[in-house]
């Protein structure tokens, strides 16, 4: 009984000292966790209310956690992008604390720059932006903002050797380039020596050309083309092409056949083999896989009509082509077509070996030219082909009009005016080939 009372005294009546000692103990531990609790409660609020856009809540949070760069980076975008009473030397200031409490910040310096810039003090936005750089100088986005700011400042000169350093660190800034380049410098021959990098880069170079002919301004863009050309081995036909077809939807025949010939010279056109040299269509024979552009044959693709140029089924060579009328239909169709460049004024013959299997129509596939600038001065056809037939011969005899550069080649079909109309079977054209001839000259 005695110990049982001893142990329940000692257990909740402590003597005063040892209470003491204890209190004092906990105070030791929580006064400084307490100001610490409130030290991480107020830089948790002062977060929060810095990734706000409102001026109160951001001055609040400054107030709260005063050496937080971030903050004073968002009072210094805010402040420049404000109006009333807050005037640019506010952003400024704010950029100014950013960069001393977080120095390692290259977009901070180049924020800090334009500000700078927008007050008028030229040498500050240029060192801040030298820092920018020295911290991240394989930065793109850094260098377009630098060339930007000396385009502003009119030093033309050093914003031009950074545009040339972005388009050598980040070709995707070409088109960006090209146009605020070209809205400052008119001459695209100047912008091409100065912004493009030296060693020659053929997809920079083909860039610039077809951004100068998506801008219609072809004849700079065929100019720098015989730069590009010239200079550089690797050309594809694929970056070549859009400037290729802006030149021969304008009617700019000549220059495209000088594209033309630069890109077989280069390799990017793989000229098929054909044992007559004097053939004017190009793969008549169908030995390549047609580029669906330039001078060689193009798909126009129907859903009633499947076109194969591997067909071996020949009339010579390994391949011809293969046109299939899938469905019953009565209409006009031309899947497949090749610009060719002629001669005004000459007279010309079109030759080709075709045969059918099961057309229906009386209205059957035949060879069409015709002037695709010009169609009221020219448009010929050979003879249809109908029903079943071996290989055979067909040609036609027309001449160039006065202002005919080119002739549209293709496979047409025209739509049927009498029974049996709708056409169906299979069509194979293998050896076409176009000629000039002299003025006595007939049809085979």
């Amino acid at each position: 009984m005695a110990w049982t009372q001893f142990v329940s005294t000692s257990t909740f009546e402590l003597p005063l000292r040892t209470r003491s000692r204890i209190c004092v103990f906990l105070l030791a531990i929580g006064i400084p966790g307490f100001w610490m609790a409130v030290k991480i409660t107020r830089i948790t609020v002062a977060s929060t209310l810095g990734e706000s856009a409102r001026l109160p809540d951001l001055r609040r949070a400054l107030a709260l956690d005063p050496l937080n760069p971030a903050i004073h980076r968002r009072l210094g975008l805010v402040y420049s992008f404000s109006f009333g009473d807050i005037s640019p030397p506010d952003a400024v200031k704010q950029f100014r604390q950013a960069v001393e409490l977080s120095p390692q910040n290259a977009y901070c310096w180049a924020e800090f720059a334009q500000a700078c810039e927008e007050v008028g003090d030229n040498g500050c936005a240029d060192q801040a932006l030298d820092h920018a750089l020295s911290l991240s100088p394989m930065t793109p986005r850094l260098h377009w903002i630098t060339a930007n700011h000396y385009l502003r400042t009119d030093r033309t000169d050093l914003a031009l050797v950074h545009f040339r350093r972005l388009l050598e660190l980040s070709p995707s800034y070409a088109a960006q380039t090209f146009r605020v380049c070209l809205q400052l410098i008119s001459d695209p021959q100047v912008v091409y020596a100065k912004v493009l990098p030296p060693d020659g880069n053929s997809k920079l170079g083909l860039a610039f050309v077809n951004f100068l002919s998506t801008q219609n301004d072809l004849g700079n863009a065929y100019q720098i083309w015989r730069q590009v050309a010239h200079q550089s081995s690797g050309v594809g036909f694929a970056e070549a092409q859009p400037f290729l077809d802006h030149l021969l939807s304008d009617g700019r025949i000549q220059e495209a056949q000088t594209v033309w010939h630069d890109l077989i010279r280069l390799g990017a056109v793989q000229k098929p083999p054909d044992p007559d040299q004097a053939n004017m269509v190009f793969n008549g024979g169908f030995e390549r896989s047609p580029l669906n552009g330039g001078f060689d044959w193009r798909l126009q693709p129907g859903p009633y009509v499947s076109v194969d140029f591997s067909d071996t089924s020949s009339y010579q060579g390994g391949q011809c082509l293969r046109v299939d009328f899938l469905v019953r239909r009565n209409e006009e169709f031309e899947p497949v077509y090749q610009i060719v460049p002629v001669a005004p004024n000459q007279t010309y013959l079109l030759t080709a070996y075709t045969r059918s299997k099961d057309i229906t129509s009386d209205s059957g596939p035949r060879l069409r030219v015709l002037d695709p600038f010009h169609p009221e001065s020219l448009q010929a056809s050979t003879e249809t082909t109908l029903g079943t037939t071996s290989w055979h011969l067909l040609n036609t005899k027309f001449k160039a009009g006065t202002q005919t550069q080119c002739v549209s080649l293709s496979i047409w079909r025209p739509r049927s005016r009498s029974f049996p109309s709708e056409i169906s079977g299979v069509f194979w054209v293998d050896a076409i080939s176009l000629k000039p001839l002299n003025s006595d000259q007939g049809p085979r």
